[in-house]
């Protein structure tokens, strides 16, 4: 988000919500499961180009249905204006469709 700020501009980042929330407890039971479906798709023959069974579609440390409240905390952790993080967390998005919908 760091990088995404000093390149963009605090107007113009955002985080995606248009995902489900993962609530996965047993990230072990989850890793297990994940690395069969990729021996599964891999001897199918349609894994993409450098899949892996290591790698999430969400950030392990954000799961769970207070993922956004953790977020504003790290955010504010690393001195991210209260300003900025309403931004990112979805005024932006308010923003963007007030212009392109109005």
């Amino acid at each position: 988000i760091g990088h995404a700020l000093n390149v963009c501009g605090e107007d113009h980042v955002g985080i995606g919500t248009d995902g489900s929330v993962a609530t996965i407890d047993d990230m072990e039971a989850y890793r297990s499961a994940i690395a069969i479906e990729h021996e599964e798709r891999k001897a199918a023959g349609i894994a993409a180009k450098g899949e892996r069974a290591d790698t999430h579609p969400f950030i392990i440390d954000l799961r769970g249905p207070d993922q956004f409240r953790k977020l504003t905390r790290m955010m504010e952790a690393k001195g991210h204006k209260p300003r900025v993080i309403e931004k990112v967390l979805g005024a932006n998005f308010v923003s963007y469709a007030d212009r392109v919908w109005a």
